[in-house]
């Protein structure tokens, strides 16, 4: 190696590299690190708004440009190779190209679909006036209307217990027995002493007969006569006696017996064989399962809506739902309490359930829902409602297919039907489904007319909205 040479070499060995320009030190991608980062910001805003188009109008062609554009943009430059420095520009040129048309074309579409309104289908319904049932949810309890302690009337010890803790028992069933032999033993002996004085009586009778006859001929004094039917009638008034206290000791016999008063169900029994029990002593717990009241408080301002049902003979119907589950059971109101609490300003009211026995219980929690009464009122779908600050709001589709906000007043509401005070005037159309896009002056166009008055709960389940619009802005 020629001397020059070689310093030179050794003088570029010499050379730190920090000592070196910054320009030499400065690769390709660094240099181009503002332009990377523009184009990855860009690529993120047009693939959000291609991701805003697709969802809302489900459309995969229309964000085809957009990605098509991004892919281009972003695809990497393929690295300078050595003695091609021009054949790399020209491939970032055509890259360059590319994004450019494709971002050309994302701007037609986009431009082209604004062009065209993007139809929004909302469903619309028509207002009718009709008489709303006056609904009142309260909580109220089950009550049985035979709940009793049964106890014995005499005393004596338990000899035998024919029934078990919390059997279902028929009204004369036979629950308890006492030690009846004392009783039995009366009855014997009040029965003896009857026919005893049974007989007494047939035969002073038969004297008395016997003197009237002789009387006739003469052959006893009237004394005799009058003195023989004075013993039959002493004779008579012993029977009845015997009679009476015979009576008195079979009801003391049948005490020793103790049965149920009434179908229902017994509680747990309180006594054992061999229990002495005195008169009011607990036996057992006996509860009537079948009917079943159903008791609930009303407010004393419903009170002349419930006076003037009962007036006009119109049932007021319950339904009842027991907390925490789904069944409803029904009835009618029998009974109204005519004095008002004045500690809670409630009245109470009462309905009897039947064929609840085994599926409500008395003292069980229930949901009620009676219907109290009817007014008349715009019924609208509740769905039709709005809620904002100021208050619930339909939007109604005039006659010239322009969109009202309308704010109106509730009056009451009865399943999915809300009837309205305020605000509305039947036949007038609402918008049920699609509120969310519409706003105060947007024309419509009625896509199909539905049946006057339509409930919603009059169409079969798969069936679409009796009316459908087209909004545009």
């Amino acid at each position: 190696m020629p001397a020059g040479d070689a310093g030179a070499a050794h003088g570029m060995h010499g050379v730190n590299a920090f000592d070196l320009p910054a320009r030499a030190r400065t690769t390709g991608p660094t240099r181009n690190g503002p332009s990377a980062m523009k184009k990855t910001l860009g690529i993120i805003l047009v693939a959000a708004v291609a991701a805003g188009l697709y969802w809302r109008d489900g459309i995969v062609t229309v964000t085809a440009p957009y990605v098509s554009g991004a892919l281009a943009a972003v695809s990497p430059a393929a690295p300078p190779e050595a003695g091609a420095p021009a054949t790399t520009g020209g491939h970032r040129q055509r890259a360059g190209g590319e994004g450019a048309a494709g971002s050309g074309s994302g701007q037609a579409a986009g431009s082209g679909r604004h062009g065209a309104g993007g139809p929004t289908r909302v469903a619309t319904v028509s207002a009718a006036a009709e008489d709303m049932p006056i609904e009142r949810r309260t909580i109220g309890t089950i009550a049985s209307p035979a709940n009793l302690t049964v106890t014995t009337e005499t005393s004596g010890l338990v000899t035998e217990i024919l029934v078990k803790d919390g059997a279902d028992v028929k009204a004369g069933d036979v629950l308890v027995r006492l030690d009846s032999r004392i009783a039995e033993a009366t009855v014997e002996k009040d029965r003896a002493a009857l026919a005893r004085d049974q007989a007494t009586f047939e035969h002073a009778k038969e004297t008395a007969a016997r003197q009237e006859r002789l009387l006739s001929n003469e052959a006893v004094s009237q004394q005799s006569l009058e003195d023989a039917n004075a013993a039959v009638k002493t004779a008579e008034a012993t029977v009845a006696v015997d009679e009476a206290t015979l009576k008195s000791d079979l009801v003391t016999l049948d005490q020793k017996t103790i049965r149920a008063p009434f179908d229902g169900r017994l509680g747990a029994v309180e006594v054992v064989v061999g229990s002495l029990v005195q008169p009011e002593t607990a036996i057992v717990r006996l509860t009537r399962l079948d009917p079943l009241y159903a008791s609930f408080a009303l407010s004393e301002s419903d009170a002349s809506l419930v006076r003037a049902a009962q007036a006009a003979g119109k049932p007021i119907a319950v339904s009842v739902t027991p907390l925490g589950a789904t069944g409803a059971f029904t009835g009618n109101v029998d009974f109204v309490d005519g004095a008002v609490d004045t500690t809670s300003g409630t009245f109470t009211a009462r309905a009897t359930l039947h064929g609840v026995a085994d599926r409500l219980v008395p003292g069980q929690s229930i949901a009620v829902m009676a219907a109290i009464g009817s007014t008349p009122v715009v019924a609208v779908p509740t769905v039709a409602l709005q809620a904002t600050q100021q208050g619930n709001v339909v939007y109604v589709v005039g006659a010239d297919n322009t969109v009202t906000v309308r704010p109106v007043t509730v009056a009451l509401s009865a399943g999915d039907r809300s009837g309205l005070a305020s605000g509305l005037q039947a036949g007038e159309r609402v918008v049920v489904e699609g509120q969310v896009r519409l706003a105060e002056g947007m024309k419509v166009i009625d896509a199909s007319a539905d049946a006057a008055n339509a409930r919603p709960g009059d169409a079969k389940p798969d069936a679409k909205p009796t009316s459908t619009a087209e909004a545009q802005p």
